[in-house]
């Protein structure tokens, strides 16, 4: 009689391929991340009409950043993707940034229901989740991604509900690697 994997086993097996996928140095270069954020929304731009989401994006058209840009989208596709979860019946995604000599901050932000204190608390563990048939690991893989680039992620509630999740990669750090 042979045993059947337990649901937990691709999972597993999917974490060490994000795990490995994400041990790589940084290639820094520097480009708009309006553009980078138009790309992501237009990938998921299906999703979100057919779950009744308003994109506004706050992000100067003339912000640069110097970052690993393929993982940088990768982080910032992971954030929508959470958002979208966080609106089952529509709502309104708004994504802003600022930028200053020091790091450049990214904010998505959703309009759904919050962030329990265990939620906010637990967001970045891997394999945590509080959806069903998901793994868990959008928000780990974008912290790690924030990490490699020597900045971080934070979870907040926004004031007029929903949550919001920033990114923020410094920009010093970038140059000196770069030189």
């Amino acid at each position: 009689m042979s045993k059947q994997p337990t649901s937990a086993a691709p999972v597993l097996h999917s974490y060490e391929l994000l795990q490995l996928s994400l041990n790589r140095v940084p290639r820094w270069q520097m480009f708009s991340l309006r553009t980078l954020i138009a790309e992501v929304c237009g990938s998921l731009a299906p999703q979100l009409a057919s779950h009744a989401i308003r994109t506004e994006i706050d992000v100067p058209p003339k912000q640069f950043i110097s970052a690993d840009r393929e993982m940088l989208g990768r982080a910032v596709l992971h954030l929508m993707l959470n958002a979208l979860d966080a609106m089952p019946r529509g709502g309104e995604l708004v994504i802003t940034s600022v930028s200053t000599p020091w790091a450049a901050e990214l904010e998505v932000a959703d309009s759904g229901e919050g962030l329990s204190d265990e939620v906010r608390r637990r967001a970045f563990e891997p394999l945590f989740t509080t959806k069903e048939k998901r793994p868990g690991l959008g928000l780990t893989v974008a912290a790690q991604i924030a990490e490699t680039h020597g900045g971080y992620i934070t979870a907040v509630n926004c004031p007029e509900g929903g949550a919001a999740f920033t990114l923020r990669i410094p920009q010093v750090i970038a140059r000196r690697a770069a030189a």
